[in-house]
């Protein structure tokens, strides 16, 4: 069924169909987003959008939010494995706290990562056609849904890729789609946790550095998705890996131990903000939990074993970095991901968090400040803990 709606700057396509759309709408060179809605999404409670950014009939980049600084971050510590290196990872961050202080656009920060070596053209090209390709993966088969065109005229400028041919992308992302169906069986689902077969690993008589890698892969108990984020690699490439472990019974896939999400705890002694992280971080499909003293805050903890912790620096009672102490003497929580929170934009709070093997977080000090954040807290979690289908126990 065709369902192409006459209009350069909308259209409308049914379920496998919007590979041919795509195709035929970035042939025009317009510059700007195609935003796509699927319906399967729309009771959402936050609506989802996939942008697809494109100047002179090239596709430069994907994703749910519209480039930004956030997003080249994103991108470059996602898909650049020397990213996570002690000597890069310390510039990163250094280059992520000037940019936010003094509000760069996303072609001042890309030029100061060039300057400083975080990243070259070739890098940067690779990241963003792997985050293209990966949101390829998910979008073309997610179903019917509708595309509005959003002109920005200043998007090349912001974003100076070459890009990538959409005739060429699209043909690439169809040939993974039969990749995809190839290793369905051994790989039913990413957001699946990997589960040793120890007893044919001892049979497999593998050498013991490639045994090794194949334990450590496993042990975080992990779904494939975040390792895959953590290795920096292509999902597909992950997915592709694990399958041939499970076709010689070294590896089977085990799902969660039951449907109920574990939840994302929030520690602030301020009711605003944990009213507004409830609505932040529920709109995204995670369930909250929140605890307004910080004395009583390890007890819930304990008791509800999240998936990521929200911890604020300054309590009464006890501070944010002495209860990050009190969670890591405890066995069962000293792997939950753990983030400082946090009104002050001082060096000082960062570099401690970092030592504390804790991210950092900003508070949005003002209005206008709480769209970034709102990108930047579902950047974190998406990165710490997965999608909120694959936070669960």
């Amino acid at each position: 069924m065709n369902r192409l709606i006459a209009t350069t700057d909308r259209f409308s396509f049914a379920a496998r169909e919007l590979s041919q759309k795509l195709s035929e709408q970035l042939q025009n060179g317009k510059i700007g987003y195609w935003e796509h809605q699927f319906d399967r999404l729309a009771d959402r409670e936050q609506v989802l959008h996939w942008n697809l950014a494109t100047a002179n009939g090239q596709i430069l980049y994907a994703g749910n939010r519209l480039w930004s600084v956030q997003s080249l971050m994103r991108v470059i510590y996602r898909y650049a494995v020397y990213t996570r290196s002690e000597l890069v990872g310390s510039r990163f961050e250094q280059l992520k706290i000037t940019a936010e202080q003094e509000e760069w656009t996303p072609a001042q920060l890309l030029a100061q990562m060039k300057k400083i070596g975080i990243v070259n053209d070739a890098q940067l090209t690779k990241a963003l056609k792997l985050k293209v390709l990966n949101d390829l993966d998910i979008y073309l088969l997610m179903g019917s849904g509708t595309a509005n065109f959003i002109p920005e005229p200043d998007l090349a400028q912001q974003l100076p890729v070459e890009g990538f041919s959409p005739m060429i992308l699209l043909d690439e992302a169809k040939q993974r789609q039969l990749q995809w169906e190839q290793i369905q069986q051994q790989v039913p689902s990413i957001n699946l946790i990997p589960s040793l077969n120890r007893a044919a690993l001892a049979k497999a008589n593998l050498p013991a550095g490639q045994q090794e890698r194949i334990e450590n892969l496993v042990k975080s108990q992990q779904t494939l998705n975040s390792i895959a984020e953590e290795m920096a690699k292509d999902t597909l490439e992950i997915a592709e890996m694990f399958a041939k472990f499970v076709r010689v019974g070294l590896v089977s896939f085990q799902p969660p131990k039951n449907n109920t999400p574990r939840p994302i705890v929030v520690v602030d002694d301020s009711p605003l903000i944990l009213s507004q992280f409830q609505h932040w971080v529920g709109g995204l499909g995670y369930p909250v939990v929140v605890c307004q003293e910080s004395q009583t805050a390890l007890t819930k903890i304990v008791e509800v074993e999240p998936a990521a912790i929200f911890i604020d620096i300054n309590m009464p009672g006890i501070s944010g970095f002495e209860l990050v102490k009190q969670i890591r003497k405890q066995p069962q929580l000293s792997a939950i991901p753990l983030v400082i929170l946090t009104g002050e934009q001082k060096l000082s709070n960062r570099w401690r968090a970092q030592w504390s093997g804790c991210d950092f977080l900003t508070k949005p000090l003002s209005p206008t400040d709480v769209s970034d954040f709102q990108a930047r807290l579902e950047e974190l979690l998406i990165r710490l803990v997965g999608t909120p289908d694959s936070v669960a126990n």
